[in-house]
Protein backbone atom coordinates (compact mmCIF):
# COMPACT_ATOMS: atom_id res chain seq x y z
CA UNK A 1 0.00 0.00 0.00
CA UNK A 2 0.99 3.42 -1.02
CA UNK A 3 1.57 6.02 1.72
CA UNK A 4 2.01 9.25 1.42
CA UNK A 5 2.23 12.17 4.05
CA UNK A 6 2.99 15.58 4.60
CA UNK A 7 4.85 15.81 7.76
CA UNK A 8 6.39 18.09 10.27
CA UNK A 9 10.11 17.53 11.94
CA UNK A 10 11.59 19.63 15.49
CA UNK A 11 13.84 21.93 14.74
CA UNK A 12 15.94 20.43 17.06
CA UNK A 13 17.66 24.27 17.32
CA UNK A 14 19.82 23.91 20.49
CA UNK A 15 21.00 20.58 19.28
CA UNK A 16 22.00 21.93 16.27
CA UNK A 17 23.29 25.06 17.02
CA UNK A 18 26.00 22.54 19.51
CA UNK A 19 26.92 21.21 16.54
CA UNK A 20 27.39 24.10 14.57
CA UNK A 21 29.54 25.97 17.70
CA UNK A 22 31.65 23.04 16.87
CA UNK A 23 32.95 25.16 14.06
CA UNK A 24 33.92 28.28 15.24
CA UNK A 25 35.99 29.14 12.58
CA UNK A 26 33.51 28.39 9.92
CA UNK A 27 30.99 30.47 12.00
CA UNK A 28 33.14 33.38 12.33
CA UNK A 29 34.19 33.27 8.25
CA UNK A 30 30.83 33.31 7.65
CA UNK A 31 29.85 36.20 9.14
CA UNK A 32 28.39 35.15 12.85
CA UNK A 33 28.95 37.54 15.61
CA UNK A 34 26.83 35.95 18.02
CA UNK A 35 25.44 32.34 19.21
CA UNK A 36 21.63 34.39 18.53
CA UNK A 37 22.79 35.10 14.89
CA UNK A 38 23.52 31.54 14.60
CA UNK A 39 20.14 30.26 16.25
CA UNK A 40 17.67 32.47 14.04
CA UNK A 41 19.89 31.29 11.09
CA UNK A 42 19.04 28.12 11.89
CA UNK A 43 15.74 29.00 12.49
CA UNK A 44 15.20 30.88 9.36
CA UNK A 45 15.99 27.57 7.16
CA UNK A 46 13.67 25.87 9.27
CA UNK A 47 10.61 27.34 8.48
CA UNK A 48 11.69 27.13 4.66
CA UNK A 49 10.75 23.61 5.38
CA UNK A 50 8.04 22.03 3.54
CA UNK A 51 8.84 18.07 4.41
CA UNK A 52 7.07 15.41 2.20
CA UNK A 53 7.37 11.75 1.58
CA UNK A 54 6.05 8.87 -0.69
CA UNK A 55 6.69 5.28 0.64
CA UNK A 56 5.52 1.69 0.04
CA UNK A 57 5.54 -1.75 0.80
CA UNK A 58 6.90 -4.60 -1.76
CA UNK A 59 7.49 -7.91 -1.35
CA UNK A 60 9.11 -9.85 -4.13
CA UNK A 61 9.46 -7.22 -6.31
CA UNK A 62 11.40 -7.53 -9.54
CA UNK A 63 12.28 -4.32 -11.31
CA UNK A 64 14.00 -4.30 -14.28
CA UNK A 65 16.58 -1.79 -14.70
CA UNK A 66 17.80 -2.49 -18.43
CA UNK A 67 18.72 -5.50 -20.00
CA UNK A 68 21.23 -6.16 -17.63
CA UNK A 69 20.46 -4.77 -14.37
CA UNK A 70 17.73 -6.13 -12.14
CA UNK A 71 16.68 -4.61 -8.76
CA UNK A 72 15.57 -7.29 -6.70
CA UNK A 73 14.52 -7.27 -3.31
CA UNK A 74 12.82 -10.33 -1.23
CA UNK A 75 10.72 -7.66 1.26
CA UNK A 76 11.49 -4.20 1.30
CA UNK A 77 9.92 -0.29 1.50
CA UNK A 78 11.06 1.86 -1.24
CA UNK A 79 10.61 5.81 0.29
CA UNK A 80 11.17 9.16 -1.28
CA UNK A 81 11.31 12.27 0.98
CA UNK A 82 11.29 15.82 0.13
CA UNK A 83 12.50 18.77 2.09
CA UNK A 84 10.39 21.20 -0.12
CA UNK A 85 11.28 23.70 -3.16
CA UNK A 86 12.37 26.50 -0.61
CA UNK A 87 16.03 25.76 0.21
CA UNK A 88 17.74 26.02 -3.32
CA UNK A 89 16.67 28.90 -3.75
CA UNK A 90 17.82 30.38 -0.40
CA UNK A 91 20.83 28.72 -0.94
CA UNK A 92 21.67 30.22 -4.15
CA UNK A 93 21.17 33.76 -2.60
CA UNK A 94 24.20 33.21 -0.10
CA UNK A 95 27.15 34.67 -1.54
CA UNK A 96 29.79 34.00 0.74
CA UNK A 97 30.71 30.42 0.72
CA UNK A 98 31.56 29.35 4.54
CA UNK A 99 27.68 30.54 5.36
CA UNK A 100 26.57 28.62 2.57
CA UNK A 101 28.29 25.85 4.39
CA UNK A 102 26.70 26.41 7.36
CA UNK A 103 23.35 26.14 5.65
CA UNK A 104 24.11 22.56 4.50
CA UNK A 105 24.76 21.60 7.77
CA UNK A 106 21.48 22.94 8.88
CA UNK A 107 20.03 21.12 5.87
CA UNK A 108 21.25 17.70 6.43
CA UNK A 109 20.68 17.73 9.73
CA UNK A 110 16.79 18.37 9.01
CA UNK A 111 17.07 15.58 6.60
CA UNK A 112 18.30 13.04 8.81
CA UNK A 113 15.30 13.94 10.41
CA UNK A 114 13.23 13.37 8.20
CA UNK A 115 14.51 10.51 6.80
CA UNK A 116 14.42 8.82 10.70
CA UNK A 117 10.89 9.57 10.99
CA UNK A 118 10.05 7.80 8.11
CA UNK A 119 12.47 4.85 8.80
CA UNK A 120 10.15 5.16 12.44
CA UNK A 121 6.47 4.78 10.55
CA UNK A 122 8.07 2.01 8.54
CA UNK A 123 9.66 -0.18 11.49
CA UNK A 124 6.12 -0.08 12.80
CA UNK A 125 4.54 -0.69 9.86
CA UNK A 126 6.79 -3.98 9.70
CA UNK A 127 6.21 -4.81 13.82
CA UNK A 128 2.84 -5.16 12.82
CA UNK A 129 3.30 -7.65 10.35
CA UNK A 130 5.74 -9.64 12.73
CA UNK A 131 8.40 -8.38 10.81
CA UNK A 132 11.54 -5.90 11.41
CA UNK A 133 13.78 -3.51 9.47
CA UNK A 134 17.54 -3.90 8.15
CA UNK A 135 19.72 -0.98 7.31
CA UNK A 136 18.65 1.79 4.95
CA UNK A 137 20.52 1.19 1.45
CA UNK A 138 20.48 5.08 -0.17
CA UNK A 139 19.69 5.24 -3.65
CA UNK A 140 19.82 9.15 -3.66
CA UNK A 141 21.51 11.45 -1.21
CA UNK A 142 22.15 15.31 -2.30
CA UNK A 143 26.06 15.74 -2.33
CA UNK A 144 27.45 17.57 1.27
CA UNK A 145 29.73 19.72 -0.32
CA UNK A 146 32.08 21.02 2.00
CA UNK A 147 29.75 20.17 5.35
CA UNK A 148 29.88 18.21 7.58
CA UNK A 149 27.14 15.12 7.26
CA UNK A 150 25.39 13.50 10.10
CA UNK A 151 26.40 10.12 10.71
CA UNK A 152 23.10 8.31 9.10
CA UNK A 153 23.76 10.36 5.91
CA UNK A 154 27.65 9.90 5.80
CA UNK A 155 27.90 6.36 6.77
CA UNK A 156 24.94 5.15 4.68
CA UNK A 157 24.65 1.77 2.98
CA UNK A 158 24.48 3.40 -0.74
CA UNK A 159 23.61 1.42 -3.90
CA UNK A 160 26.77 1.14 -6.47
CA UNK A 161 26.69 4.41 -8.50
CA UNK A 162 25.73 2.82 -11.93
CA UNK A 163 22.64 0.78 -10.53
CA UNK A 164 21.17 3.81 -8.38
CA UNK A 165 21.09 5.59 -11.28
CA UNK A 166 19.29 2.98 -13.49
CA UNK A 167 17.40 2.35 -9.98
CA UNK A 168 16.33 6.08 -9.31
CA UNK A 169 13.85 6.70 -12.27
CA UNK A 170 11.72 3.41 -12.02
CA UNK A 171 11.62 3.59 -8.20
CA UNK A 172 10.14 7.43 -8.60
CA UNK A 173 7.88 5.93 -10.87
CA UNK A 174 6.65 3.10 -8.85
CA UNK A 175 6.41 5.24 -6.28
CA UNK A 176 4.30 8.30 -8.40
CA UNK A 177 7.04 10.68 -6.42
CA UNK A 178 5.42 13.52 -8.43
CA UNK A 179 3.26 13.45 -5.78
CA UNK A 180 5.00 15.05 -3.42
CA UNK A 181 6.67 17.07 -6.14
CA UNK A 182 10.04 15.26 -6.81
CA UNK A 183 10.97 14.04 -10.48
CA UNK A 184 13.96 13.84 -12.14
CA UNK A 185 16.18 16.71 -13.63
CA UNK A 186 17.69 16.73 -17.02
CA UNK A 187 21.25 15.66 -15.39
CA UNK A 188 19.53 12.59 -13.54
CA UNK A 189 19.99 14.30 -10.31
CA UNK A 190 16.33 14.77 -8.15
CA UNK A 191 14.13 18.26 -8.05
CA UNK A 192 13.91 19.52 -5.34
CA UNK A 193 17.42 18.83 -4.67
CA UNK A 194 17.41 18.56 -1.05
CA UNK A 195 15.76 15.29 -1.11
CA UNK A 196 16.75 11.31 -0.94
CA UNK A 197 15.55 7.85 -2.19
CA UNK A 198 15.99 5.05 -0.06
CA UNK A 199 15.13 1.20 0.44
CA UNK A 200 14.60 -0.34 4.14
CA UNK A 201 14.86 -3.89 3.98
CA UNK A 202 12.42 -6.29 5.97
CA UNK A 203 12.58 -9.55 7.22
CA UNK A 204 10.61 -12.26 9.45
CA UNK A 205 11.27 -11.28 13.05
CA UNK A 206 13.00 -14.39 14.27
CA UNK A 207 11.74 -16.39 17.62
CA UNK A 208 13.59 -16.89 20.47
CA UNK A 209 15.22 -20.04 21.07
CA UNK A 210 14.97 -20.71 17.40
CA UNK A 211 18.06 -20.71 15.42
Amino acid sequence: MRKIKRFKIPSRQREILRKLLRELPLLRRAGFASEAEVTAFILSIFKLLDPGVVYEFNQDAHWELDDQNVLYKEMFSACAVTLGEQLEPFLQTLTNEDRKTAAMIVILEFLRSAVTFVAELVKEQAEKEECETLDLQFVFIPPFGAAIAPKLLREAVRLEPALAAKALPVILEKLNAEKISLSLGDDGTLRPHISTVFLIPWQKTRKKGRK
